[in-house]
C-alpha cells in the first residue's frame, strides 16, 4: 500500500513538473527563425519588379499580408489542411488521438496530426521536419507557443510567407508572380487549389 502511494505521489509530481515546464516554455517568445530573412523587392507603380534581391539562403521570399491574399485561397487551405484551425490552440486533440492510435497499431507514423500552426513551426525551424515521435512532440510545443503569442491571422501570414512552391520560390507573393504573373489578391478557384497542393510536395508536383 505504501509503495502504491509512493508511485502515485511520484506520478503526480512528475505531471506537475511537466505541466510547469510546458507552461514556462509556451510563454517564451518564439524564435522567428527563417521568417526574419525575406527578399528585398522594389516594384514600379504597375507592380512590375524593378529589382529583386534573394534571401541569404537564395530564396525569393516576400512577407505576406492577409489583406492582399484572396480569401478563396485562405478558405481552401483551411478546408484541405486543417478544418479546425480556428478552434484549436495549435494542436488538434482529435487528430493527435487518431495519429497515436495509428502509430500504436502499425508501429510507425502513418498520419502526422499536423495543424497549420505545426506546419508553420516546421517552416520556421527545419529541424522539426523529421518524422519521429520526439520531434512531433517538439512540433506541438512550438505550435502551442506560436498560438500563445500570435493571432490566427499572424500564423496564416507566416505560412504564406514561408510555404515552398518549387525551386527557390517560397511564399505566396513569389508563387503567384512566378506561376501566374499576378498578385495573390485575385485568384481563380483552380489557382487557389494548385497553390494549396504545391507546398505538400513542390518538386514532384
Amino acid at each position: 500500500m505504501r509503495a502504491l502511494k509512493l508511485i502515485t505521489l511520484s506520478g503526480l509530481l512528475f505531471c506537475a513538473a511537466l505541466t510547469g515546464y510546458v507552461a514556462w516554455y509556451v510563454r517564451q517568445a518564439p524564435d522567428l527563425g527563417r521568417l526574419t530573412d525575406v527578399s528585398q523587392v522594389i516594384r514600379a507603380q504597375d507592380g512590375t519588379i524593378i529589382n529583386l534581391r534573394l534571401t541569404k539562403d537564395g530564396y525569393w521570399r516576400e512577407r505576406a499580408n492577409l489583406e492582399t491574399i484572396d480569401q478563396k485561397l485562405v478558405n481552401v487551405l483551411i478546408a484541405y489542411e486543417d478544418q479546425r484551425f480556428w478552434d484549436h490552440k495549435g494542436v488538434d486533440p482529435k487528430a493527435v488521438i487518431r495519429a497515436s492510435y495509428d502509430f500504436v497499431k502499425s508501429g510507425r507514423i502513418v498520419s502526422g496530426a499536423s495543424t497549420l500552426t505545426m506546419q508553420v513551426a516546421k517552416l520556421m525551424d527545419p529541424s522539426l521536419k523529421r518524422r519521429h515521435p520526439i520531434v512531433k512532440i517538439k512540433q506541438m510545443l512550438a505550435a502551442l507557443r506560436l498560438e500563445y503569442h500570435w493571432s490566427k491571422e499572424e500564423i496564416l501570414e507566416a505560412y504564406f510567407t514561408l510555404a515552398p512552391y518549387g525551386g527557390n520560390i517560397e511564399g505566396i507573393h513569389a508563387a503567384t508572380e512566378s506561376w501566374f504573373q499576378k498578385t495573390p489578391e485575385r485568384l481563380t478557384l483552380n489557382e487557389a487549389a494548385l497553390l494549396v497542393a504545391l507546398p505538400q510536395s513542390p518538386e514532384s508536383r
